[in-house]
């Protein structure tokens, strides 16, 4: 008798023991993506064009993902340069690029008229 005690003793041990492990695995997941940190990317155009991907709105991003980014000038413009919070784009002078998300942005696409003065310049 006491040998079948033990025996369930351990069995329930052993289920404990599982239960705990799994636990601490599926506690630990959310360290896997950044933390769970999410950011939010605000992404708005200038008149002459709009933004194609992802589109013009706020979205939300876990940390670290990278996010295409592809503007779009409508005829009689062209694309001019990205503006606001640049600093993760990976080329804020190309029409098509990337943002790495490793904290919250807020960008533009600015366009400007085709054979009309750089509106950087005064």
């Amino acid at each position: 008798m006491r040998m079948i005690l033990a025996s369930i003793g351990r069995h329930r041990l052993a289920t404990v023991s599982v239960f705990l492990i799994m636990l601490a695995l599926v506690a630990g997941f959310p360290a896997c993506n950044g933390g769970g940190e999410s950011y939010t990317l605000t992404i708005t155009s200038t008149t002459g064009g709009s933004v194609a991907t992802p589109g013009e709105e706020t979205y939300t991003y876990d940390k670290g993902t990278v996010i295409s980014l592809v503007a779009t000038p409508d005829d009689g413009y062209r694309f001019h340069v990205w503006t606001g919070d640049i600093g993760y784009i990976a080329d804020p002078t190309s029409a098509s690029t990337n943002i790495t998300m490793n904290g919250s942005y807020s960008i533009t696409a600015s366009f400007e008229q085709e054979g009309g003065p750089n509106p950087s310049q005064p």
